[in-house]
């Protein structure tokens, strides 16, 4: 079994969920792609719980690979917390999609500085990130430290974390960081966020293995509208024929085929290589188009009253949707950071 599919088990076996169909009496999941399974996973359970699943099988696991091996004294607990990540036993989000001012990813959020041996050597982590899986123990979060960029597992019940909403989201999605300290080899190697490095290419990986499935979501959405509208009002006096509605509805189905089509090239899109702009460009596209079909839900209940519409389930994803890869301005801003629209000495 790869380490992708034994993670992806691990993450359903602790919700205590069906394992994809490829499981077995003993538990384990039978011979088969990550892929495949993930592709079951979005089909049988809620946008937020496929979106989080997919963002630690190809978002998480693979920048694990930028740390060296937790074989000191001190990193127990972030050798417990990896291997934890690594097993599904823990659930990891990317701290990494945080907005600044420049919308950069090039520039870290959190602040590491270094205490002096004597006062114990550890470092210590100031700032704030966004994070979008709601039940997440820790996150990857993005570090400036002494001119490097690096990254740190940040345990979400760790002193020094305090973790708050924004908008209509309660008590997660961002969390400040006042004080956290980590020992100095629990940090990864530095990072390169140019178009060469890791994290630009663990980026497109995810990128692309999200778009290949989010658009189905806002394509529901439609569809559930659709339906509704139908059935509010009477023949000709049935919502669905206003022309207004259809219009809008329509308009949004056609972008969203067209999303889903040009996702479904994957990175040959454009001859996207890693670190290009065909990956974020159909990212972008596929983030916008989420959060616009399910504004429209949210407008069409409250404007037109409409009864059971999408936004009355209990799984409604509103805020996961707005803090998917930090939303779409800072989609926007990474986009524009590679196709050099942002100046590099501004962007980083």
């Amino acid at each position: 079994m790869s380490s992708e599919l034994r993670a992806l088990h691990g993450l359903l076996a602790c919700r205590g969920l069906d394992l994809p169909a490829g499981g077995v009496p003993s538990g384990e999941l039978a011979p088969g792609g990550v892929e495949e399974a993930l592709d079951e996973v979005w089909q049988r359970h809620p946008f937020a719980l496929a979106a989080a699943l997919t963002e630690h099988v190809h978002g998480v696991l693979p920048l694990l690979d930028a740390f060296d091996a937790f074989d000191a004294v001190d990193t127990v607990d972030a050798a417990a917390e990896a291997d934890g990540v690594r097993t599904g036993r823990l659930t990891a989000a990317l701290g990494l999609f945080t907005p600044n001012a420049l919308f950069s990813l090039a520039a870290p959020t959190v602040r590491a500085t270094l205490r002096a041996a004597e006062d114990g050597g550890r470092v210590v982590l100031h700032g704030r990130y966004r994070y979008a899986t709601e039940d997440a123990d820790l996150s990857v979060v993005g570090v400036a430290l002494d001119g490097e960029a690096r990254l740190a597992l940040v345990r979400h019940d760790a002193p020094g974390v305090r973790l708050h909403g924004a908008g209509r989201a309660t008590g997660w999605g961002w969390a400040d960081l006042d004080g956290v300290a980590l020992a100095p080899t629990a940090l990864s190697r530095p990072v390169d966020w140019s178009p060469t490095g890791l994290p630009a290419a663990v980026l497109d990986g995810y990128a692309w293995a999200f778009v290949r499935r989010a658009p189905a979501w806002p394509a529901r959405v439609v569809a559930d509208l659709r339906r509704v509208l139908a059935t509010t009002g009477e023949g000709v006096e049935a919502l669905s024929t206003s022309q207004e509605l259809a219009h809008e509805l329509s308009r949004l189905e056609i972008e969203i085929s067209l999303a889903a089509a040009a996702a479904r090239f994957g990175p040959g899109f454009k001859a996207g290589q890693p670190g290009g702009q065909a990956a974020l460009a159909v990212l972008l596209s596929c983030v916008d188009l989420a959060r616009r079909a399910a504004r429209l839900a949210e407008d069409l209940a409250t404007e037109l009253g409409l009864p059971n519409t999408p936004v009355d389930a209990a799984d409604w994803p509103a805020d996961a949707v707005q803090a998917l890869f930090g939303g779409r301005r800072v989609v926007e801003g990474e986009l524009a950071r590679r196709m050099g629209l942002i100046p590099a000495e501004v962007a980083s």
